[in-house]
């Protein structure tokens, strides 16, 4: 077994799910058993303080060692697909943020979630791509996956699918579908659900096409709801949700939505500063590392539940 291998799934320390950051002293450990292995890595420019240690111990249950491999794949994953990420400041993008696509309420949840709406109707298939979507996407996640709060309780995702056209339907190409589906499983949030609202005739032709390329564990977390709205109130509690979503919240005021990624501009492009050093020695050491051998000893139910690829 490779050294990663062994640092990946070789953890001393088990923590119970429910009290997993209750432990002060254990958890410091962590932080700075990941901190090394971090600095031990020539070629990876990434933060070391410890909110940003903690997004990836939170990820990966608390396992430095698996924190660390899941960190170089997401980074070498964003190398190898660098047009698909957000490297500009949210000011670049007033046009694309002014179609009114995304935006994340204002409250949280009953479960403490924050929830990231985005509505396939406002898309403009003729001036955006998926790779433009997804430095969109980027913009809005980023700016609440570093909430404490959010790390902890999770994310929810509606996916309004109502004026879902034939154009975006030209968009799932099997490249696309492939790097969108691994990009997902790249968020580093440990609980996510993805409930799909307003569904069309459309939508069976497109879950078909990308459907082989999510993760199994990725899928479990996706639910189908039409217009049925006391089905996603089953997941979502409606006090918090617009009208047009059967709820009694507020509706959505998507300019004073977008203030959180202005307000948060610097931050947001120092994040997507990160990454590999040296990309071309990172591949030559990927073609000269044996394959790894499956571990028996790796207790992969503790990880079930963790919306993750092995990409």
């Amino acid at each position: 077994m490779s050294t990663e291998e062994t640092q990946t799934t070789d953890e001393s320390t088990t923590f119970d799910k429910l009290n997993i950051e209750e432990d002060s002293v254990k958890v410091q450990e962590c932080i700075n058993t990941l901190r090394e292995l971090i600095e031990g890595e020539e070629n990876l420019k990434v933060k070391t303080d410890d909110k940003f240690i903690l997004r990836y111990l939170r990820w990966s249950d608390f396992k430095p060692g698996l924190a660390f491999h899941r960190l170089k794949k997401v980074y070498r994953f964003r190398a190898r697909n660098k047009d698909w990420f957000c490297t500009k400041p949210p000011s670049e993008y007033e046009t694309e943020l002014g179609l009114n696509i995304h935006a994340i309420l204002k409250e949280r949840d009953s479960k403490g979630r924050r929830v990231f709406i985005v509505k396939t109707a406002n898309i403009d298939a003729d001036i955006l791509t998926p790779q433009t979507m997804s430095h969109l996407d980027d913009l809005w996640l980023e700016s609440v996956i570093d909430e404490e709060e959010t790390q902890k309780n999770g994310l929810v995702i509606i996916l309004d699918l109502a004026g879902y056209s034939w154009k975006m339907f030209s968009w799932i190409t099997p490249n696309n579908s492939r790097v969108a589906c691994i990009k997902v499983a790249t968020v580093t949030i440990r609980k996510i659900e993805l409930h799909v609202v307003n569904t069309s005739f459309l939508l069976n032709a497109s879950m078909s096409l990308i459907y082989p390329f999510f993760d199994p564990r990725v899928l479990k977390h996706i639910h189908f709801h039409g217009e049925d709205w006391p089905s996603l109130h089953k997941h979502i509690n409606p006090e918090i949700l617009p009208e047009e979503y059967g709820g009694t919240g507020p509706s959505i005021d998507y300019i004073e939505a977008r203030k959180i990624l202005y307000e948060k501009s610097d931050y947001l492009m120092e994040i997507f500063s990160l990454g590999l050093i040296n990309y071309e020695e990172e591949l030559e050491k990927e073609v000269e590392k044996p394959e790894p051998q499956k571990d028996e000893n790796v207790d992969e139910g503790a990880e079930d539940d963790i919306v993750y690829s092995p990409f």
